[in-house]
């Protein structure tokens, strides 16, 4: 609790004291900024954009693999043994570049895996801002949004929250805890 500006205000009644104290806390708490949220427990939150941008990368990887292999092909038919057949060409392509392909082939799920954990980043918060966006426009009221500190567009958060606020559809949570203890203040004297 912080103490009071002067000696005069020490020595009002009680109750004046408790308002002032009340007001204290009630702007120090609006001038913190919100803590960080905990970290998602899925990986998947919206899966129609998520899945849509993992087929994406895993089809580009693909093809990256597929024009990769003949690229090295063509490289050894055409350069280091233009007398061989096409067959044995091939057949050494697979023998020297095992490993490669391999390694290419293992590294598809971690690039998957990272593509999801990228794409909750934005997911999360668009789904959470869509879900207070109904809320708005079937006139219930909205919770304020507060993203986690790795997401993106953090901005429309805060520009979402001062909307709702102006509109008044805004649930101010420490205004209403606010509102019981004061309540509770007033039914006590």
């Amino acid at each position: 609790m912080q103490r009071l500006p002067s000696r005069r205000l020490r020595h009002l009644d009680p109750f004046v004291r408790t308002q002032y104290d009340l007001t204290v806390c009630i702007m120090s708490l609006a001038a913190t900024p919100h803590p960080p949220r905990q970290e998602r427990s899925t990986t998947v939150v919206d899966r129609t954009v998520q899945y849509g941008v993992v087929k994406k990368i895993a089809f580009h990887w693909v093809i990256f693999f597929v024009c990769n292999s003949i690229a090295l092909l063509l490289w050894l038919r055409l350069f280091e043994h233009p007398d061989l057949s096409w067959q044995h060409s091939f057949e050494d392509c697979v023998r020297r570049f095992l490993p490669f392909f391999l390694i290419s082939l293992a590294l598809i799920p971690a690039f998957v895996l990272d593509t999801l954990k990228l794409t909750n980043r934005f997911a999360g918060p668009i789904m959470r801002l869509r879900t207070e966006i109904l809320n708005a426009a079937e006139g219930r009221p909205v919770t304020r949004l507060c993203f986690r500190t790795n997401d993106f567009w953090r901005d429309v958060a805060d520009s979402f929250n001062s909307m709702a606020q102006r509109t008044g559809l805004l649930i101010e949570e420490n205004a209403e805890s606010t509102d019981t203890e004061s309540s509770s203040s007033s039914t006590n004297v």
